[in-house]
């Protein structure tokens, strides 16, 4: 949905196919509301979570998005934050784990690849392989859009994860996470709450992320009212002429 959001306002995808977008989110959720009525939080909804992304991208890739350079682009962005940055977590956890630093309860670090700097090189590897599956006919075009596909999974990361980015690693071990303001002792913190949002209250067989996040909620309608904005504007605009 995010990534879909971005695509729409710098009009990588039309108003159409960017509101299309937005219905299947919403289906999720709405799949997902249903089921949490009759079905304990438990790793079911990760994994639902997971497929709903991994069936868009499969139809995008391989059924729509070869057939002109403006789709080829929307789905760099999908190939940047859903697969080049989401494995790099299982990359993380195998390095921390061999050097024997993997804090406990941490089964997502984003240490060393999950960092602003790792957007920058693992997407330059990938370019080469990305533009051959996607016949595209821009290298720095399809390196600009994967760059930019991992770091809103990474923007995003801060926002839904208390483990935080790492944003010159390895210079300096600065890091920061905004996820903070969903539990900050204030009226917009006591507002917004747990960030963490299952339909139901947290309980014990969920703690470890099997969630929908409210923070993701929440940025997401944002994005989404943006690009409400711009297309009344776009329209405003015709008009007048």
């Amino acid at each position: 949905m995010c990534e879909a959001a971005v695509a729409g306002n710098v009009d990588l995808t039309d108003e159409r196919e960017t509101t299309l977008c937005f219905a299947y989110y919403l289906l999720f959720l709405i799949v997902f509301s249903v089921l949490s009525l009759f079905l304990a939080p438990g790793s079911w909804g990760m994994h639902l979570h997971d497929w709903f992304g991994n069936a868009a991208l499969i139809f995008f890739l391989f059924f729509w998005g070869r057939k002109d350079e403006r789709r080829k682009f929307f789905v760099c962005i999908l190939i940047g934050g859903q697969v080049l940055s989401a494995y790099t977590h299982m990359f993380d956890v195998i390095a921390l784990k061999l050097t024997g630093s993997v804090p406990e309860g941490m089964w997502r670090p984003h240490n060393i690849l999950h960092t602003p700097l790792a957007a920058l090189i693992v997407p330059l590897i990938a370019t080469p392989p990305v533009k051959w599956l996607l016949k595209a006919a821009s290298y720095s075009r399809v390196f600009f859009f994967l760059c930019l596909g991992y770091l809103l999974h990474i923007f995003a990361d801060t926002i839904t994860y208390t483990y935080p980015i790492y944003v010159l690693w390895p210079l300096t071990p600065a890091k920061f996470a905004l996820v903070d303001f969903f539990r900050s002792p204030d009226a917009v913190g006591a507002f917004l709450g747990n960030p963490l949002y299952t339909f139901q209250p947290p309980s014990a067989a969920n703690t470890d992320g099997f969630i929908v996040y409210k923070a993701e909620l929440a940025v997401n309608a944002m994005l989404a009212a943006l690009y409400a904005i711009k297309c009344a504007v776009r329209r405003a605009m015709r008009f007048q002429h």
